[in-house]
């Protein structure tokens, strides 16, 4: 094998590992320019992560568990075991996001002083593939699902997540809200944490082009059971 071969198998296979904490009361939409809003929501501004140069996709693993609903019901970090789906509505800059349970882990990236402009679509979970997907190429300002990183709830083989050009920094959090449906909110009775160790990749492999598909009437269907279908510790919106 040449020279140059051995310098582009080991190009490829470059990766960057670290672990960090994720705090139930880690709000994803309190982050970047925006991190002074946790107070407003209940909740703290989670840590973030510093995008290296050449990273091409994360991979995530997570053990832990947390409440959102002052102890009622413990869930790990894809979110098994809460008492409902949630539909976040998001924020100005950062969008919303629908998923099949509540208290997972979720996460964004954002450009050099983002969040800026316009939120991105919000991301549905709750449809054909939900979040066992194998990969997933989010925009930058769009909140996606992260869970335990696997393609099954605990199991199954671990997802890339591709990072959008432009993006700086990703953060990772949670996206609660009272009631389960609305605005970021209500992390104040939230408790527990979650071990994150993340893996940033390099390497030629492009994002693959698909995203989980919004549905806007899907979204406002399952919000509508999720507000007031549901008996939690909040009542907002029902």
């Amino acid at each position: 094998m040449s020279v140059l071969g051995v310098l582009t198998v080991s190009s490829a296979a470059m990766a960057h590992a670290d672990t960090t904490t994720v705090l139930a009361t880690d709000s994803i939409y309190a982050v970047g320019n925006q991190s002074g809003n946790a107070p407003s929501y209940g909740g703290t501004a989670p840590t973030g992560i510093s995008v290296l140069s050449g990273t091409s996709y994360f991979t995530f693993s997570a053990t832990g568990s947390v409440t959102v609903n002052g102890g009622g019901n413990y869930n790990n970090a894809d979110g098994i075991g809460s008492a409902s789906p949630e539909d976040n509505f998001g924020t100005s800059s950062l969008s919303g996001i629908n998923s099949p349970t509540a208290g997972y882990i979720a996460a964004v990236f954002l450009a050099a002083g983002g969040p800026s402009g316009s939120a991105p679509t919000a991301l549905d979970f709750t449809g054909a593939g939900g979040t066992s997907f194998s990969t997933l190429s989010p925009l930058i300002d769009q909140v996606f699902f992260v869970g335990d990183g696997l393609t099954g709830n605990g199991t199954g083989s671990s997802q890339q997540f591709y990072v959008p050009t432009g993006a700086t920094e990703l953060y990772l959090g949670l996206a609660d809200t009272c009631g389960y449906y609305g605005g970021p909110s209500c992390l104040g009775d939230n408790s527990g944490s979650f071990t994150v160790n993340y893996d940033q990749a390099g390497g030629t492999v492009p994002p693959p082009p698909t995203v989980p598909e919004p549905s806007s009437l899907f979204l406002l269907g399952t919000g509508a059971l999720g507000a007031c279908g549901v008996i939690r510790r909040r009542f907002a919106n029902c």
